[in-house]
């Protein structure tokens, strides 16, 4: 995914789920890249998507006052200007049980995780933790640039 100075988007690689037919975006401010599906930030704080919606991965469209987007291979997940987060798509590990964050500055989807960043640089973390990935919340003074 690349995006343009003009707030349009240019795609390539792997088309197999429609991920990458962005021709029609203006007005993108952020993208974010899951493995079947792409989703776009616009700069009035709306979100739109495109790609394989198995899981309802690409349910962003009644999305509002986002200031920030992350997606992975079946979830996508959504900052709100108040520092809440929105989640959609699979959640087989819990990793859309973001409901009850707040003060979150930054957020990143991994593969069948979430984790946010708290406006006191601390950390929160959802869904599965085979390998530690959700292991965060003894960190402190984490930065976001």
């Amino acid at each position: 995914m690349g995006l343009k100075s003009d707030g349009t988007v240019v795609a390539t690689g792997s088309n197999s789920h429609g991920q990458c037919n962005v021709s029609g975006w203006t007005d993108i401010v952020a993208v974010s890249a899951g493995r079947y599906h792409t989703v776009g930030l616009k700069s009035d704080g709306t979100v739109v998507a495109t790609g394989s919606n198995s899981y309802g991965q690409c349910d962003v469209l009644d999305w509002t006052d986002i200031i920030a987007i992350s997606t992975c291979d079946f979830h996508t997940i959504g900052l709100k200007s108040d520092g809440t987060v929105v989640a959609v798509g699979g959640n087989d590990w819990g990793q859309c049980n973001v409901s009850n964050w707040n003060n979150i500055i930054a957020v990143s989807a991994g593969n069948n995780h979430a984790i946010g960043v708290k406006s006191n640089g601390t950390l929160v973390a959802v869904g599965i933790n085979d390998y530690g990935e959700c292991n965060v919340s003894s960190w402190k003074d984490i930065k976001v640039y």
